[in-house]
């Protein structure tokens, strides 16, 4: 989705660079743009947009590639985890004493 999100600000004539994009994906890995879209819209607008006249251009890339998206996270998903994997990690993961 993020390399989409790339080359479709390429193609619009975004002038992006691949350094600005490892920088969103650096700061996405460091979990600063939280949960929320428009966390991200902005923590991306910052790293990948540096003339205010191609604003507009991002606004519309940005609409066109993650439509739907807020709907999604606001919903949020719901995932069953079976009882067998979490006892498994919990082996994996915890101490004799915290399995306790």
């Amino acid at each position: 989705m993020f390399v989409t999100f790339f080359g479709e600000l390429k193609a619009a004539g975004v002038p992006v660079t691949l350094r600005e994009y490892l920088t969103l994906m650096e700061a996405m890995q460091a979990d600063l743009a939280g949960r929320r879209v428009e966390d991200f819209y902005y923590l991306s607008r910052a790293a990948l947009v540096k003339d205010e006249r191609n604003l507009d251009k991002f606004d519309r890339v940005f609409g066109h590639v993650f439509k739907g998206l807020e709907a999604v996270t606001a919903e949020g998903v719901a995932a069953e985890i079976p009882e067998e994997w979490l006892r498994k990690l919990a082996e994996k993961l915890l101490t004799e004493e915290e399995k306790k």
